[in-house]
């Protein structure tokens, strides 16, 4: 759950003010900590923050993988730079919120919020630069496909009047300049916004870049060429302020705080994220980016203004003749907005062939297929699962216009956390209401990023006649479910949808998740609690699911605890864990307990993982790897041996959408799904564990001083092309475990 604010964090403040003429530097928050040796690792914990970082790191190591078409990793360095953006908008904000409170809170692995701002600020910065060389490495390439990004002393004289004549078509009269006085404010700029700088005689005039107008403007000819609105800009800026004599240009980007600052002691939770979102825009700049040509007294001048640096930060950096790029808060670049470089890749295609990850087209499930597409038919036959993005999202969609056209179904409830603007889900939703059927829609305001447009989407659903529910005051609503009610032959029938994925068809493209359809009586029951739990906060007690915030970690605790009692016991212990993140150092020490009791443990952790693996004496049975593809990891699958050599016949498994983090087991409501039905479990623990734990293409290993290690093998297997080109995900064969060989111990490790 996003944490609920009165008011903004403000700059981290000096504890001194220092006098003008000196050259001593103020004494800072971050001078107090430079003795603590800051490694990111404890003895039993990594750090959250940068396991993220890592995580962002091994994204931008596929722009350097050669095994990717060029494109592909051109995408892969826009994706990295996209969630490092994110990385500082949320979690730097969040730390750097901490650190103004002095709230004491220092981290499972023993650092305060200054101290892990120190250690993230270094590395992310020293990535960012990284970044930016892996962009001039892949501009070199592109080149070598006759695709170019010039400047404007590289384009001839018919180049510059059609940029001139574009300029007054496209860029004239949507830019607007603004002179920086005491009468004209400094401009607002968004999170993420770009803007250029001109520097004239008397002063400065800001162009902020409108994010309608596009990044980069392709220009006529044999080749591909593409110039920068900023190049654009600086060519055509006489057209805007006539008749100056212009001293220096620049471009920068401004990082805001993304939290919604929410109003306390408020009930109603659309007015208080309508609020926050209104707050968020004007929200504490937390990082500015500037441009190599961007002068130092343009640079002072612009975080002066957004209150980034403080006029002491200013006087000691000139006192010390240092660039204003020396601050923490300002980082210089080659290209300012570096994710948006996937612009260009979306324009050349369709234009230059290959480059990119040949064609795949996803399969519709053979369940379906044999019922002639009924989906009614097709679940009453058997439990169906659908493997996202190997197999049609399509199915889901069907099922829900098959419960909206079908008279029989009277009707529908559906959590909502992110779907698309033109979803028809959402379309098919609102045929139903239109029909006279219930619907019940739980519409998650608080997903990230998705708060505004999904509040527009709850409009649109009540004003056709659905029930519109937002959820509850301070718990996030992050499972995924449908419960369709069908008359058939006089009675009620349940058919439930439940799954690890959002309801977005455009995700389901990209991102790896489990579809699972039933009319399972008792699982449809549980699906009806947990709507009555979300529309009246009254939770009844499920027979099969397992539901956060209630049960979800009590029944973790226990399944861990039985295979601890097998492997003490003589008997085989396993666990596999297939999830986004492992942060609950509850789980965590749960897990480190198990493998010294002689359990072995695989985990798939594709991002945050502060788990230390392969620890004598603590962690010494538990593998951990991530997997980073073409295909984001996104399934969240528990497997726990049972006592028996592991199998898919005997073993305990679940999925659902909680990943192993202290917001998923305590702040939100979640699900996980029993696996009863033997082809379901097959296609599960034969099919996609194995294949996660058999991939040697895609995964890096984690060791125990956090250093992830490219696996990647001549001739190995890859997991996403297993699936891509199996007709049977289950096809693998049985499932097999590589112990660690490590000894057993009686004792929980200390």
């Amino acid at each position: 759950m996003s944490e609920v604010l009165a008011k903004l964090w403000g700059r981290l403040p000096f504890t001194s003010t220092p006098d003008a003429s000196s050259s001593e530097p103020p004494v800072s928050i971050k001078e107090k900590v430079s003795t603590v040796v800051v490694q990111g690792t404890s003895g039993r914990f990594f750090n959250r923050e940068v396991s993220d970082l890592l995580f962002i790191e091994r994204v931008m190591e596929e722009s350097s993988n050669f095994s990717h078409p060029l494109f592909e990793r051109v995408r892969f360095l826009s994706i990295s730079s996209s969630v490092l953006d994110q990385f500082y908008a949320v979690r730097v904000a969040k730390l750097r919120r901490s650190a103004a409170r002095h709230d004491g809170y220092v981290t499972p692995d023993g650092l305060t919020a200054v101290q892990q701002l120190m250690v993230v600020t270094e590395k992310a910065n020293d990535l960012m630069q990284v970044q930016q060389e892996s962009w001039r490495h892949l501009q070199s390439e592109l080149g070598e496909h006759r695709i170019r990004f010039p400047g404007i002393e590289e384009l001839d004289q018919a180049d510059l009047v059609w940029l001139s004549n574009f300029f007054k078509s496209h860029f004239l009269h949507v830019l607007t300049p603004f002179t920086i006085d005491e009468e004209h404010p400094f401009p607002f700029i968004s999170s993420g916004g770009l803007c250029a700088i001109l520097e004239f005689g008397e002063g400065f005039v800001l162009l902020p870049l409108p994010s309608k107008l596009p990044r980069f403007i392709s220009v006529p000819g044999e080749e591909h060429r593409y110039v920068t609105a900023e190049t654009l800009i600086q060519f055509c800026w006489q057209e805007l302020v006539p008749g100056e004599t212009l001293r220096s240009f620049g471009f920068f980007q401004i990082l805001r705080d993304n939290d919604l600052a929410k109003e306390e002691r408020n009930d109603d939770l659309l007015a208080i994220v309508e609020s926050g979102l209104r707050m968020r825009r004007k929200a504490n700049v937390i990082k500015l980016r500037v441009s190599e040509t961007m002068t130092d007294q343009a640079i002072r001048f612009v975080a002066r203004q957004l209150g980034l640096l403080s006029g002491e930060e200013i006087l000691f950096l000139e006192n010390q003749n240092e660039r204003m790029t020396a601050s923490e808060f300002i980082v210089p670049t080659d290209l300012v907005g570096l994710s948006d470089i996937s612009e260009v890749l979306d324009d050349l295609d369709g234009k230059v062939s290959g480059n990119v990850f040949p064609h795949f087209s996803a399969r519709y499930p053979e369940q379906l297929l044999a019922n002639d597409n009924d989906c009614f038919a097709a679940i009453s036959a058997g439990d169906m699962i659908v493997h996202w993005p190997y197999e049609s999202f399509d199915s889901v969609i069907r099922f829900i216009q098959q419960a909206a056209e079908d008279p029989d179904v009277v009707s529908i409830k559906q959590t909502l956390y992110r779907t698309s603007d033109e979803s028809p889900i959402v379309e098919a939703l609102i045929l139903a209401a239109r029909k006279g059927k219930t619907v019940l829609t739980v519409i998650e305001l608080e997903a990230r990023d998705n708060e505004a447009s999904n509040i527009e989407l709850a409009n649109r659903l009540e004003m056709a006649g659905a029930q519109i529910i937002y959820g509850i005051v301070g718990l996030k609503i992050h499972c995924k479910a449908t419960l369709v009610v069908r008359m058939e032959d006089g009675e009620a029938i349940t058919y439930t949808h439940l799954g690890t994925g959002n309801y977005h068809p455009s995700n389901a493209k990209t991102y790896t998740d489990v579809s699972f359809f039933t009319r399972d009586d008792v699982i449809g029951h549980d699906t009806h609690l947990l709507f009555n739990y979300l529309t009246s906060e009254r939770m009844g007690e499920p027979g099969k699911l397992i539901m956060a915030p209630y049960f979800l970690r009590d029944k973790l605790g226990e399944l861990i605890s039985n295979e601890i009692d097998h492997a003490r016991g003589g008997r085989p212990g396993y666990i596999c864990i297939k999830v986004n993140s492992l942060t609950d150092i509850g789980i965590i020490e749960q897990l480190y307990e198990a493998s010294e009791a002689g359990v072995e443990i695989d985990l798939v952790i594709r991002r945050h993982c502060v788990l230390r693996p392969g620890v004598p004496g603590m962690s010494s049975r538990i593998r951990v790897k991530s997997i980073v593809g073409r295909f984001l990891e996104h399934s969240r699958i528990y497997m726990f041996g049972g006592g028996q050599p592991v199998s898919a016949e005997t073993s305990v498994v679940y999925f659902g959408s909680a990943d192993l983090m202290e917001r998923n087991l305590d702040e939100r409501a979640e699900l996980l799904v029993p696996v009863e039905n033997a082809r379901v479990k097959s296609v599960i623990v034969d099919g996609i564990l194995h294949a996660n734990i058999k991939d040697t293409i895609q995964s890096w290993m984690l060791d125990s001083e956090n250093n992830y290690e490219r696996t990647h093998i001549e001739d190995g297997f890859c997991s996403q092309s297993f699936f891509m080109e199996a007709d049977d995900p289950a096809s693998l064969g049985g499932f097999k475990v590589v112990s660690s060989k490590a000894p057993a111990s009686n004792e929980s490790s200390q």
